[in-house]
């Protein structure tokens, strides 16, 4: 059965690519807007992009939702530099939650599971000369909390508890799990 991944996210297609070679990349194009807890927001945004994606032959689709969050507080996607500047300092010296939601759908049998992952990570303190030399890389472009683990931020992060691939974009374990029990197995 073809294995589609509802996403844009050039992380995500990397992550999935270490379960299996053997997938479909279809662009979901939806409006991200949800409701909830930040958990919630994240699921449901990951099962309308994988319901955006559906085609006219069977297939098991994931759809993923990443979001920051810091004090109650969700960090998207910045804006631009400053937006991403205040977004760093404000993760500066403090804990904060990554959440990630799949929705993974076979669609023959209609079988569907969906979860939130959560990893914490804490960043240690920031001072502006390494905020700036940081946002100097265009890292922060197109990332939730205007960071990447795997890139150049990594020197921020003094802790992480939980799936480190989670905070990447893609809970490969928890993933896994999920299109064994809807019956695709790697």
């Amino acid at each position: 059965m073809e294995l589609i991944l509802a996403s844009n996210s050039p992380r995500r297609r990397e992550l999935l690519a270490r379960l299996t070679s053997d997938f479909t990349v279809v662009p979901s194009r939806i409006d991200e807007h949800a409701t909830g807890s930040p958990e919630a927001q994240a699921v449901e945004i990951a099962r309308a992009k994988a319901r955006a994606v559906e085609g006219s032959r069977p297939a098991v689709i994931v759809g993923a939702d990443t979001m920051v969050v810091i004090g109650g507080s969700i960090l998207g996607k910045a804006k631009n530099r400053d937006d991403a500047k205040a977004m760093l300092r404000q993760l500066s010296g403090h804990e904060h939650s990554v959440f990630t939601g799949l929705f993974v759908w076979n669609t023959e049998t209609d079988e569907t599971r969906e979860h939130c992952e959560e990893t914490r990570v804490v960043f240690r303190p920031l001072d502006d000369p390494e905020i700036e030399a940081y946002l100097d890389t265009d890292e922060y472009r197109d990332k939730a909390g205007a960071y990447a683990i795997q890139g150049a931020a990594a020197i921020f992060i003094s802790g992480i508890h939980g799936d480190y691939t989670n905070v990447m974009g893609l809970p490969l374990c928890r993933t896994a799990l999920l299109l064994r029990e809807v019956g695709l197995r790697l």
